[in-house]
């Protein structure tokens, strides 16, 4: 048996975890289920050996046991697979299912013919049409999970994690990958599968374990459980948040999309995406992982390369969203969720990461007029509420909440006319996240319009008028704030049709 005991975890002094006890039997296929952010993966993380500064115990049949890193857990008998893919996409098929554990022969070097061999024998059990000696990166996203799929389910592990598996994956994949989890179960491993998918879920599990806010709420027999009441368990009591202002639409429409399609060759990212967006709205995008909510943002930025069928108007004129560029000149912002690794300059302090984006506003004959630049960033910080000591302090020695009213300070230079967030209160505590709320109504009612990304249900009937739901990148819903509530969100969310 795996038992976590009393596990806490904090980021930046915010605890995610709170004092969870989670155990799963040998032979049994245990769903763990929760909305965006409840805390599965965090826990399975920890489990797994990437997380190991947190509080409490682990047990594999009675035995304590504590990872420093992701590779004592799998020498330990632990094998992920993430939600994210984690191969080498320059090293070959065989190499990736191998790696780490490559067949040698003499004098300690691999032999690749038996490497080539072994592949080969492995992945014709999922019917994979590639060669084993093909380059990872040449190959679709799908099948490039299945080799990682391939990957963790050969190894001789006691204890199976899968994080969300098929979001690539295709229903015959998804059959091949459901009759290897069948034949780990006869063999008594231990299996733990976290899916947003319910479909999946009933028919696979065995028991399911609910999270809600970092909570373990509990386990249930998944025969005996609906899936009404499975809804009601990840959502709680919790009361509907509203907005607390009026919203006054313009009689202007800033955005209009009608039968949006959005693909490449390899993937379908959108289809069917049709909204209007009126002068000063807010609409809201809600949806699971893999939902189409941040390729909506970023198509309509110009960052997601790829093609697209519909039309789409910005004002009176048609839009093409083609580079970043083009936006901001049509005053169009966007600020990414990924706030660390797409947002901030880290190198850079307060005011060249306020300032890049509009340089041209202060300079002229090639040179920056300083004078001017850190007043406008000065100004721009107080009626944002920025705590710092110095503008010229690295924006990197600042709480989340400090560096997101930074970036939005940014796009507000910008002079907007729509802003495009995607979770804009990632990763910050409440009182920023009630400053940042403060700010968007206020932006609102002075004519700004904004489409938010937010895995917070609460969080987007709280600031916004409508709320498009996106199931696989197709619209579930169109639903007014005021007369919905986070289960019928979340209902649409999980593509169980209408209430």
């Amino acid at each position: 048996m795996l038992r976590l005991l009393k596990i806490k975890k904090s980021f930046s002094g915010v605890e995610v975890l709170h004092d969870i006890s989670f155990s799963a039997e040998r032979g049994c296929v245990t769903a763990l289920v929760g909305e965006n952010g409840a805390g599965k993966s965090t826990l399975m993380k920890i489990l797994s050996g990437v997380y190991s500064d947190y509080d409490g115990e682990v047990y594999i049949d009675d035995e304590k046991i504590f990872f420093k890193n992701p590779w004592e857990a799998k020498h330990r008998g632990i094998s992920i697979i993430h939600q994210e893919l984690s191969c080498i996409p320059d090293l070959t098929v065989a190499e990736n299912i191998f790696l780490g554990k490559e067949p040698v022969g003499k004098f300690r070097f691999v032999n690749y013919p038996k490497l080539i061999r072994d592949a080969g024998a492995i992945l014709k059990e999922f019917d994979f049409p590639y060669s084993p000696d093909t380059i990872l990166r040449n190959i679709s996203v799908g099948w490039q999970q299945i080799v990682e799929i391939a990957q963790a389910l050969s190894s001789d592990a006691g204890i199976f994690i899968l994080d969300e598996p098929t979001s690539a994956l295709a229903e015959s994949e998804i059959k091949i990958l459901f009759e290897k989890i069948r034949l780990l179960k006869q063999r008594g491993k231990i299996i733990i599968f976290i899916s947003h998918r319910l479909e999946e879920i009933y028919e696979i599990a065995d028991e399911i374990a609910v999270m809600r806010d970092g909570l373990l709420i509990g386990k249930y027999s998944a025969a005996e459980i609906t899936r009404g009441e499975l809804i009601g368990k990840m959502v709680g009591n919790n009361l509907r948040e509203i907005r607390q202002t009026e919203s006054f639409f313009g009689d202007e429409t800033t955005l209009q999309v009608e039968d949006l399609n959005v693909f490449d060759n390899s993937a379908s990212y959108l289809s069917g995406i049709t909204f209007t967006l009126m002068q000063g709205e807010i609409l809201g995008l809600a949806g699971l992982l893999g939902s189409g909510k941040s390729e909506l943002l970023k198509f309509l930025f110009g960052e997601l390369k790829a093609r697209y069928t519909g039309k789409i108007m910005f004002g009176e004129n048609i839009y093409t969203p083609t580079s970043a560029s083009i936006s901001l000149k049509k005053n169009i912002i966007y600020l990414t969720k990924d706030r660390k690794t797409e947002g901030i300059f880290a190198g850079l302090d307060m005011i060249e990461n306020s300032t890049i984006s509009v340089l041209s506003d202060f300079s002229s004959g090639g040179f920056i007029h300083k004078s001017q630049e850190m007043e406008a960033v000065l100004i721009q910080s107080k009626e944002l509420n920025v705590r710092f000591n110095s503008l010229h302090q690295k924006i990197e020695t600042l709480s989340g909440g400090n560096q997101q009213n930074i970036l939005i300070g940014r796009g507000l230079l910008n002079n907007p006319r729509l802003l495009l967030l995607d979770e804009p209160t990632r990763g910050i505590d409440i009182g920023a996240k009630e400053g940042i709320y403060n700010l968007i109504n206020g932006l609102s009612s002075k004519g700004i319009s904004f489409i938010i990304s937010s895995s917070h249900m609460p969080e987007l009937l709280r600031i916004c008028d409508r709320i498009l739901v996106l199931f696989n990148g197709v619209p579930a819903a169109l639903l007014t704030a005021r007369k919905t509530d986070t289960k019928e969100i979340l209902h649409y969310a999980f593509n169980e049709g209408q209430l």
